[in-house]
């Protein structure tokens, strides 16, 4: 669920200044208030026979990581690998997998920035292709969230603030539009979760995260702020997504992760980057000062009950990828660096239980497969394709890596 930081590259100045100005004294404090009730929550819990303790997947964990721990080899902390590789037809020439839901049996890839979901089975046979691009009666602009529920298919457009839904084979059954454009959206049960991300609700008021119930009206509101931004992140990645039957949620410039569920919102995860965490302390956003910290200030994550992935961009320097293993807590520094200090062999697409689901291109699956010794029978399909392959990956023990 990586955000991309295409203009981190050249010029810097591109990202920065929309954001000048912003002082994060009142997230500092909401930070501050969360950690406290991390350390009394993370001290109780189940242990194991090690006095490690226990993994629960609705019980909140905080995870040291560390921006100058030795890398390690993604070859290295691999036991097996599925490759799923995506057939390519006139129909499903792919432009990139960076998002995909799988479904029962299939596999949704959003493709041609951001126009058009393309369906292939369980074993990368292309499917068919939905495309409602446009400004008419359930066409959109573009699909800035996308999401499965009770067998319909569901797309926010950020322009219009507008939900459409459609059946799976492409009807179009209804739209809503929400009362205030929002950065992203979920359904959950018979709600709405959205992700505000600076927008400004109720005169002057801004919030983290909110509820809607199925008639649009805004019924909760999390994680009150008074800093204000002129931009609204327009990240192709959602900020929230569905775990083990409830919504994480995740915000830009934050640490923590809050999880929802059943009307209950609480925080859940911590990752502890101590001094090296940019906004630790109330630091204001500065181009300069962010350059030359040297220092984590934005992450994006992907869970499954026993594994984390997290994403962070390090200064303007470069990304920094980890691996942690949640049953100890021990993390792995990933050397997941392709070329470049933005670019990177995999593209997180979540977790198909304990199996890390991401997409490579051709060139990149044959050499990961080279360093692990491993030769599957459609390697002159891969070889051949320009589309990317789904590559399922399952993790060695913690206490291998």
């Amino acid at each position: 669920m990586r955000r991309t930081f295409d203009k981190l590259m050249s010029p810097m100045a591109d990202l920065a200044c929309p954001f000048f100005g912003f002082s994060f004294s009142s997230l500092s404090m909401v930070i501050a208030a969360s950690a406290a009730i991390f350390l009394l929550v993370g001290c109780s819990g189940p242990k194991n026979e090690e006095g490690v303790q226990a993994p629960n997947p609705e019980t909140f964990q905080s995870y040291q990581l560390s921006i100058d721990a030795e890398r390690k080899s993604f070859s290295s902390l691999i036991e097996s690998i599925e490759v799923v590789p995506l057939e390519e037809t006139d129909n499903s020439l792919l432009t990139s997998a960076s998002r995909v839901l799988k479904l029962k049996d299939e596999y949704l890839v959003i493709n041609k920035g951001d126009e058009e979901v393309v369906f292939f089975d369980s074993e990368g046979k292309y499917l068919r292709t939905f495309r409602q691009l446009g400004q008419g009666p359930g066409e959109y602009r573009a699909i800035n969230s996308f999401w499965v529920q009770d067998d319909k298919l569901f797309i926010y457009e950020r322009w219009r603030s507008t939900i459409f839904s459609y059946t799976l084979e492409g009807e179009f059954l209804e739209s809503k539009k929400l009362p205030f454009q929002v950065g992203h959206v979920i359904g959950y049960e018979d709600e709405f979760l959205v992700e505000f991300n600076y927008t400004i609700i109720e005169d002057s008021l801004m919030y983290k995260f909110g509820v809607l119930n199925g008639e649009m009206e805004l019924t909760e509101k999390y994680l009150r702020t008074d800093e204000a931004v002129g931009n609204i992140d327009d990240s192709p990645e959602n900020s929230v997504f569905s775990y083990n039957n409830g919504i994480l949620l995740t915000r830009m410039y934050s640490d923590s992760v809050y999880y929802y569920k059943h009307g209950q919102f609480e925080p859940f995860i911590h990752f502890e980057f101590g001094e090296d965490w940019y906004w630790k302390n109330g630091a204001a956003f500065s181009e300069d000062k962010i350059s030359s910290s040297y220092k984590a200030w934005e992450i994006d994550i992907s869970l499954s009950e026993k594994y984390a992935y997290v994403w962070t961009v390090v200064g303007f320097s470069h990304y920094d990828y980890f691996i942690i293993d949640r049953a100890t807590g021990k993390s792995a520094r990933v050397d997941l660096r392709k070329g470049s200090a933005f670019s990177s062999i995999v593209t997180d697409l979540g977790w198909e239980g304990d199996s890390w689901l991401v997409s490579m291109l051709p060139e990149d699956l044959l050499q990961l497969c080279e360093e692990l010794g491993y030769e599957f029978l459609n390697i002159d399909q891969i070889s051949r394709s320009e589309n990317p392959a789904l590559v399922k990956v399952k993790f060695k023990d913690g206490a291998e890596w």
